[in-house]
């Protein structure tokens, strides 16, 4: 064996369109996303535990570029990311999986003051790239195979720069690729063995994380937000953990927004405390983080009392994890947060 038989290469083509879930963007998305993307992944070979409970994923990384549907304000897309492929049901001829992706997106006619008045969806030529995807694949030959599914694509900049209303773009697509490896399931037993020595454990953290974001109008001044998250998790199974938090957010933005509902403001203002539920995908030393919560005291009325997070966590040194999310105020983005 080489170590070209462990990989797989693959052209995707994807046809979706921009949700216009402002008022606003309806006036600017002119015809349908037309994008295609290409790949190259690599097979887990199962000699870690984690392989063996996820079906042997595999692990990939991919280059995609779309035309946003108006090329005189939205212009073009090119994005960079990685992402990894679990396995749902493998059958003898087909094969289901979802995927999960995510990366940095390049943006050619982002907002600006001088000849982009009108693109008020993004602020900025770098954003963060997120992919989902469900998907049927079938074998044509030995190693060819085509599959089919849809596809949910978002990018913005967490409102580092306004105006950051963000592109959600559902797709359905069509991928060809050529495999160098010959398709294996796990051993059941080293299944069964792993799940049988399971001792479900409960983990006590605390993370501080930072963040920048704008306030409108774009290119105004920029605030660093901090958040301390006192957490406490349960591994329930070898691939999932469930928990709770409390947080406490200093957010020097809230200033000039709580004003702006005409409310006497005071320090304590700057602060905002909630709870929240998670739920982690763990994969060994890596998670996939999702995160709802409540603000039981807040000021900005208008960010509404309901905030999520979603994204990587990462152990770097025994009881040392470091993270980077997503807060957002349902599909309003709030803040990209850096932790440890």
């Amino acid at each position: 064996d080489t170590i070209f038989n462990k990989f797989s290469i693959g052209l995707n083509e994807r046809y979706g369109f921009i949700i216009p879930h402002r008022s606003s963007l309806v006036y600017i998305i002119e015809d349908h996303v037309k994008s295609w993307d290409i790949t190259l992944s690599y097979r887990t070979n199962g000699n870690k535990p984690w392989h063996a409970l996820y079906r042997t994923p595999e692990l990939g990384i991919g280059f995609y570029h779309a035309n946003l549907g108006n090329p005189n304000y939205l212009g073009k897309v090119s994005a960079i990311y990685g992402y990894i492929v679990i396995p749902i049901k493998k059958y003898k001829i087909i094969d289901f999986s979802y995927n999960i992706g995510t990366g940095v997106a390049l943006l050619s006619n982002h907002f600006n003051y001088i000849d982009n008045i009108y693109n008020i969806a993004i602020g900025s030529q770098a954003n963060a790239y997120i992919d989902f995807g469900l998907s049927a694949k079938f074998k044509i030959l030995n190693n060819l195979s085509v599959s089919s599914g849809l596809q949910y694509t978002h990018y913005s900049n967490g409102a580092w720069r306004k105006p950051n209303l963000g592109f959600n773009i559902p797709s359905v697509n069509l991928k060809l690729f050529y495999s160098f490896y010959k398709s294996h399931e796990p051993e059941k037993s080293k299944v069964e063995d792993l799940k049988s020595n399971f001792i479900k454990k409960n983990e006590y953290s605390v993370t501080i994380s930072k963040g920048v974001r704008e306030n409108a109008p774009p290119n105004g001044e920029k605030f660093y937000p901090t958040a301390i998250c006192l957490k406490a998790e349960r591994l329930v199974t070898l691939r999932r953990k469930i928990g709770t938090g409390l947080d406490v957010f200093y957010d020097p933005s809230l200033k000039s927004r709580i004003e702006d509902d005409s409310i006497t403001f005071k320090n304590i203002y700057n602060f905002r405390s909630g709870i929240h539920l998670s739920h982690d995908l763990v994969f060994n030393k890596v998670s996939i983080t999702m995160q709802a919560g409540v603000y039981f005291f807040t000021k900005a009325k208008d960010d509404g009392l309901i905030y999520s997070r979603f994204g990587l966590r990462a152990k770097i040194w025994k009881n040392l994890t470091t993270s980077l999310t997503l807060k957002t105020h349902f599909v309003k983005a709030d803040v990209i947060e850096w932790g440890i």
